[in-house]
């Protein structure tokens, strides 16, 4: 068992991500969750021992393969994979589209500086769950901000009550693991 004096300093939603995201994998290996999170072999194993130690994951006793049990699948809010990922991929590139015509649009109450989707979607995989979207937003005119929409709403009205997407606010952690970008390169 590895030592755990000193663990990695990785947001514990980003490892529920990755937990969330072996939904429908039947196993899975260290080398995918350090893959995933781009930590070392050594950090991830530490991370798997924890996850272990609180019952989120399974270790197979005769390989090296682990498997996300039924508390990994309810604390990382995964759910079973039924939706196509065709199905999803459109939603996703819909959504792109908004957020673009958001960005053009002068009168919109909020700029969106950073989009991505992540999730199992982006596997090769044909059922999948909804994708996982984080957005940053920025008020075009911060001195305006009475009366108007909050955040929480805007990113409500964005996602348009759609079973395909998860919207939630940007954090850091979601482009330092494989995602999507939603926003045109320039």
């Amino acid at each position: 068992m590895p030592q755990l004096d000193s663990l990695p300093s990785i947001p514990t939603a980003a490892v529920f991500s990755f937990l969330k995201d072996t939904r429908g994998a039947l196993t899975w290996a260290a080398h995918d969750l350090a893959e995933a999170l781009k930590l070392s072999e050594q950090d991830a194993k530490k991370i798997l021992t924890l996850l272990q130690l609180q019952g989120y994951v399974h270790q197979n006793s005769d390989s090296q393969q682990w498997l996300t049990t039924a508390s990994g699948e309810i604390v990382s809010g995964s759910t079973l994979p039924r939706l196509s990922r065709e199905s999803v991929e459109q939603a996703v590139a819909t959504l792109a589209d908004r957020i673009a015509a958001i960005n053009r649009d002068p009168r919109a109450e909020f700029k969106i500086p950073k989009a991505v989707a992540f999730g199992d979607f982006l596997s090769d995989r044909p059922k999948v769950q909804a994708a996982d979207v984080g957005v940053a937003l920025r008020r075009r005119n911060p001195l305006s901000a009475y009366g108007q929409a909050s955040e929480p709403a805007f990113l409500k009205q964005l996602s348009r009550k759609s079973r395909f997407l998860h919207i939630r606010p940007y954090e850091q952690w979601m482009t330092e693991r494989p995602h999507r970008n939603l926003l045109p390169t320039a």
